[in-house]
């Protein structure tokens, strides 16, 4: 019955990555975000929505270089009733030479939008047009940011017609001459300078909202707690024992949980907001692409730091997105991905930490402990990949643009809902498990599991509550702020270092590995898990080792 309901008619769009075909799609279906199955590269599964009767499907860009991603995006053209062909006009024939061949011999309905019609020369433009109505070529012109009304109700009409690209017309259409207009170079493109600006500008791209995130939870949390968290003790107080732990007690919702949000969802903000500005203008495209050469030193491309990025928002996400990358590369880079991407709740909870134990400057040599040490956990396992690591397509460089609002909204609107949705209950669940576990006089026992390795590095027998929590969920560690963070507090500047390195890089996140596992499998996996903790261990054994004899 339901198979009954849904629309026959499904239009998929296919193109090579940063052609403007998901901008086209959210255009398309009229503003909105779109259901996905399961962003260079914004679309890393199928989204979809259904208007006037057809499921309209948005595919991730092709890179023609062995990818999941490539795969999937194949399969949808298979499934298909029609299609439509998204190119940019800067790059005519040499992206529409690519497509075409997908779509040999399938007597579907195909048209082609050409996007970037603000990049394209005047020429190129009035030449495409008297060949659409020499040829009759259902082909339109598009600025895919700006799309009017109009534009976007005639090209759903014309998908109600039959419009075969057949093999006459295929080679009407690589033989039109239409030129070629690159992108401008810019600072990030000059040899030696453009990769040092590349990563100061990374740096900054991150760091500030981070810095921003810091100095507005700082003045929040004192106020916080003294116009709410006190008054909502007074308010539980003499509740039933049991329900006052949960609320108020030293795991309670309303005295732990809420550190989550107020450090946080700040951090998610200002990075979703940079991230998607950065986005938005094609900059991070550039700053990839100008750090290419360095990264084929770990075995990794430009294309595969795009991921990585994005983990510093959500190692979830940043894992389907590593199926933009070359097959023979992504198991370094989701290597590099939950060892050194900080997601935004891990770097929040980070900052809660070393600011209650009075010490925030130590976030800094935290930082860069976790970017080494995921460099030289990658090169050291996947040696023999990076060998293999090959470079099929060549760089395709994004144009520059100024952001809108409405685009840049849509960008990062979907890492806000997650975590109001996901990553804020998830924690609060922790909270309850947490003081169920303190009723019942567990938490001695699941410290009790990490006596080993905090005896190893001389770390106190108490951090192994922290440690445990922070296999399910990496701002877990907050519940060290329990009574008053009088734990913490007691801490050197190296064993508290050493303890929030730990539990960032031990394992990943009990959601990140059930993510890994879906993707890679259970053996694979299990490889994932034990090399990080070989690591972990290691390095934070040697840094040990050179502060006791240094």
């Amino acid at each position: 019955m339901l198979a009954e309901q849904l629309p026959k008619e499904r239009v998929v769009l296919i193109g090579l990555e940063s052609s403007g075909k998901s901008t086209l799609f959210t255009k398309l279906i009229g503003n909105r975000i779109g259901e996905e199955t399961n962003v260079k590269g914004t679309t890393y599964s199928i989204k979809f929505d259904q208007i006037n009767q057809r499921t309209i499907v948005d595919t991730p860009g092709l890179t023609f270089n062995s990818s999941v991603t490539d795969h999937m995006a194949i399969s949808e053209i298979r499934k298909s009733t029609s299609m439509i062909l998204v190119v940019r006009g800067t790059h005519f024939q040499e992206e529409l030479s690519q497509l075409l061949p997908l779509i040999e011999n399938t007597e579907k309905t195909a048209i082609i939008a050409v996007t970037h019609a603000d990049k394209m020369l005047v020429e190129s433009k009035l030449q495409l047009k008297r060949f659409m109505l020499a040829n009759k070529i259902p082909l339109f012109i598009v600025n895919t940011r700006v799309l009017k009304e109009e534009e976007r109700v005639l090209l759903l009409q014309t998908l109600e017609g039959e419009h075969v690209i057949n093999e006459e017309k295929s080679k009407l259409l690589l033989n039109l001459k239409i030129d070629k207009n690159d992108p401008a170079k810019i600072c990030f493109d000059i040899p030696i300078l453009g990769p040092l600006l590349s990563v100061l500008s990374l740096l900054l791209m991150f760091l500030l909202p981070v810095l921003a995130a810091y100095l507005l939870s700082e003045q929040i949390q004192p106020l916080f707690d003294n116009l709410i968290i006190n008054m909502l003790i007074s308010l539980t107080s003499g509740t039933p024992s049991f329900i006052e732990s949960v609320l108020i007690g030293n795991y309670g919702l309303l005295t732990l949980g809420i550190y989550s949000f107020i450090w946080a969802f700040p951090v998610v903000v200002f990075i979703g907001l940079s991230t998607s500005i950065a986005d938005e203008t094609g900059l991070k495209d550039r700053i990839i692409d100008s750090l290419d050469p360095l990264l084929k030193k770990i075995g990794l491309s430009g294309q595969d730091l795009l991921p990585v990025l994005t983990g510093f928002g959500c190692n979830v996400v940043a894992i389907y997105q590593s199926r933009n990358c070359q097959l023979c590369t992504r198991k370094q880079c989701v290597s590099l991905i939950t060892f050194g991407s900080a997601c935004s709740y891990q770097i929040g909870a980070t900052l809660s930490i070393f600011n209650s134990a009075g010490k925030p400057w130590l976030f800094f040599p935290y930082l860069l402990m976790l970017i080494v040490g995921g460099i030289l956990h990658t090169r050291l396992w996947y040696k023999k990949q990076a060998a293999r690591q090959t470079n099929i397509l060549p760089v395709r460089k994004t144009f520059l643009q100024m952001p809108t609002v409405k685009g840049t909204f849509i960008r990062y609107a979907r890492d806000i809902k997650q975590f109001l949705t996901q990553a804020m209950p998830i924690f609060l669940l922790i909270c309850i498990v947490s003081t169920i576990l303190y009723e019942l006089k567990l938490i001695d026992f699941l410290q009790l599991l990490f006596v080993p390795l905090l005896t190893l590095l001389g770390l106190p027998y108490e951090a192994g509550a922290g440690l445990a929590f922070s296999f399910i969920r990496k701002d877990g560690i907050l519940i060290f702020n329990e009574n008053g963070a009088d734990f913490i507090t007691q801490l050197t500047d190296l064993n508290l270092l050493l303890l929030i390195f730990l539990a960032s890089t031990l394992t990943a996140c009990a959601v990140t590995i059930l993510t890994m596992w879906k993707e890679f499998g259970g053996k694979l996996t299990s490889q994932f898990v034990g090399k990080q903790i070989i690591t972990s261990v290691t390095l934070a054994c040697l840094v040990t080792l050179i502060f006791r004899f240094f």
